[in-house]
């Protein structure tokens, strides 16, 4: 059950437990009358319930202005790897090592800084017990309190990109399943390799100019991969954790735009093994820094109160075992460069390790770098932080390809941007997206979900979890009363709320879908639900659907112009009956709802259906 902060009754005991806490151990320590168990994340507490074990949520010692102060040092926390004594020592081919792994450490530094919050609230609150953690939870503990027992963890911390989500289809069932990032890139290298023999060998050296597409969806882009091969140059692909093909599908899009694959395979040589020596050294100076260096720790404070136990464990954790690798990727893309006469690179985010990595190189042999805007961005000042940390912002980049107006606003008033970097060519995404007749049903509802935001606190609160699951639950019988069938197409991230398993018993019928292209489900719904924002509210709007937004979180971050200028709806729960119900019954109303998205459109894209074209002749005529 999720408790309520009560009196201030003393306890002997306060265990204390996260996602990493052996629950076997829990029952060893949870002996006696005045025992409090305390639990500080959405696992743990899901965990407890299904044992019936009594317990709190840490949330409910904290209020919102304690998390948005939190929050916001969350932020300032990422500009560690900018200091002096990191930028100097723990770097390679002049590339900053651990910037690269910022959006990595985003969503720990969340979690830990969290944490930190609500235990020092519940130590001021309960100063006389006796602590019992275990990981992260103790080194935490350890500041505030001297009287503690450890508690062994049932596992180590995972970061993000250490599982790597899959589906396959079996008879008509979908099946997602996870496996490590280890065997993922063994099996991608495999995968790449057979791709070099049925392409033929064009990893070969060429005097011929080539543009380098770094990371890019092939799917999502086809029209602009399609519309490459008009240009009279190599246009390569280069993609270390997103593959080029993947499906029937990608395999077409590359064969027929005769884009060059560049793998790994082809580009290792006897420069890795050459810079063993270099990787020990710079490991070594690193951790050093890690655990010696003053001024490093002092960074890491919140009120004056240190939290480099906290924080430099995850990034010994992340970045110091890992540090080999991440040479290896930087002496990989140096040879890309050297491979090949490359005069553009094209890239879609300024914060992955490969498009970071391939920017500071182009960069330092002054080859123009062309950010494409990927997808709809919350354009309010509310939300900067967290949209830079995101890479939304071309911080390297020579140019920003802009959808339009809106785009362009936001990135001069609030991402101070440099005006003459911003062009307005639209986006190449919805070139070929359009309206079709014959393709047009409305056989289901459809549901898209945005997953909660990790690296927000609020993303990450126990409340707005279980509200967030609630309400899944909640759409699922407004929509099977109405009698209408409901699909859900969850977002392609990891289904942190196992939203899959929670509906098969209550709701056998409703349809989950994980990965894959939403936009043919898009054009078989009757009206598309979006739990918040998300780039999907401009897919229904192109393929003329009503679009419902229901934000399940709210993180503080303004209204953004796809609501101020009301081309969706903005609804609360309470209203999707009505509207669902008036949608189908009034024509009239539905179909303004429509024209209001048609208006929109034209305001966000200066340019669509030629946009990829556009993009091309613009790099073409202004960077040859």
């Amino acid at each position: 059950m999720t408790g309520k902060n009560g009196n201030n009754k003393n306890f002997e005991k306060i265990i204390l437990v996260d996602n990493l806490t052996s629950l076997k151990e829990i029952e060893n320590f949870a002996s006696g009358k005045f025992v409090k168990i305390i639990t500080f994340d959405y696992a743990s507490h899901k965990k407890l319930n299904e044992k019936n074990i009594e317990h709190e949520i840490s949330e409910i010692y904290s209020n919102r202005e304690d998390v948005e102060k939190t929050q916001k040092k969350c932020y300032e926390f990422l500009k560690w790897c900018d200091l002096d004594i990191i930028n100097q020592n723990v770097s390679f081919s002049g590339i900053n090592i651990p910037k690269l792994f910022t959006d990595q450490l985003i969503p720990s530094i969340a979690s830990g800084l969290k944490k930190f919050l609500e235990l020092k609230l519940i130590t001021d609150k309960f100063p006389n017990s006796t602590y019992f953690a275990s990981g992260e939870l103790m080194h935490i503990i350890k500041t505030f309190q001297r009287s503690f027992t450890e508690i062994p963890s049932g596992k180590n911390e995972e970061f993000y990109f250490d599982k790597i989500e899959l589906e396959t289809k079996v008879g008509k069932k979908n099946i997602t399943f996870t496996i490590s990032d280890a065997w993922y890139k063994k099996i991608k290298n495999q995968g790449e390799g057979l791709l070099q023999i049925i392409f033929g060998n064009k990893n070969n050296k060429s005097d011929k100019k080539s543009t380098l597409i770094v990371e890019l969806n092939t799917e999502i882009f086809n029209d602009f991969f399609l519309e490459s091969k008009k240009m009279e140059k190599n246009i390569l692909y280069y993609g270390r954790r997103r593959p080029a093909i993947w499906n029937i599908e990608s395999f077409k899009i590359i064969k027929n735009s005769g884009c060059n694959l560049i793998t790994s395979n082809k580009l290792e040589n006897k420069e890795l093994m050459e810079s063993k020596t270099i990787v020990t050294k710079i490991q070594e100076k690193f951790l050093d820094i890690l655990d010696n260096n003053q001024e490093l720790k002092d960074f890491f404070s919140i009120d004056e109160i240190p939290l480099y136990t906290v924080i430099i464990p995850k990034i010994k954790n992340l970045v110091g075992t890992r540090i080999k690798k991440t040479i290896f990727e930087i002496i990989v893309a140096k040879k890309i460069f050297e491979e090949y006469l490359i005069d553009s690179v094209i890239v879609i985010s300024g914060v992955g390790m490969t498009e970071q990595i391939i920017i500071q190189i182009a960069q330092q042999q002054n080859i123009p770098i062309f950010h494409l805007q990927e997808g709809l961005h919350y354009d309010t000042p509310e939300a900067f932080e967290n949209s830079n940390s995101q890479g939304m912002f071309p911080e390297l980049a020579d140019k920003y390809i802009a959808w339009g107006k809106f785009s362009r606003d936001n990135l001069i008033n609030f991402g101070k941007t440099d005006p003459d970097k911003i062009v307005e060519l639209g986006s190449p995404r919805f070139c070929k997206l359009s309206f079709k007749e014959g393709e047009n049903t409305e056989d289901f509802v459809l549901l898209a979900t945005m997953p909660p935001q990790l690296e927000e606190i609020k993303g990450l609160d126990v409340r707005n979890l279980e509200k967030y699951m609630e309400s899944i639950l909640k759409i699922c019988e407004i929509v099977s009363n109405q009698k209408k069938k409901l699909v859900i197409k969850l977002h392609p991230t990891f289904d942190v709320l196992d939203i899959s398993k929670n509906l098969e018993k209550k709701f056998p019928n409703v349809q989950v879908i994980s990965k894959g292209d939403i936009n043919p489900l898009i054009r078989a719904c009757s009206s598309l639900i979006v739990t918040g924002f998300s780039t999907v509210i401009i897919q229904g709007q192109i393929l003329q659907k009503p679009v419902i937004s229901i934000p399940l979180i709210d993180y503080s971050w303004g209204e953004p112009s796809v609501f101020k200028e009301n081309s969706c709806l903005l609804i609360n729960l309470e209203q999707l009956d009505e509207t669902l119900e008036k949608i189908s019954a009034d024509t009239v109303y539905k179909n303004k709802l429509i024209s209001n998205s048609n208006n929109f459109l034209t305001k966000c894209f200066k340019y669509r259906k030629e946009s990829s074209q556009l993009i091309w002749d613009y790099i073409k005529n202004n960077f040859h």
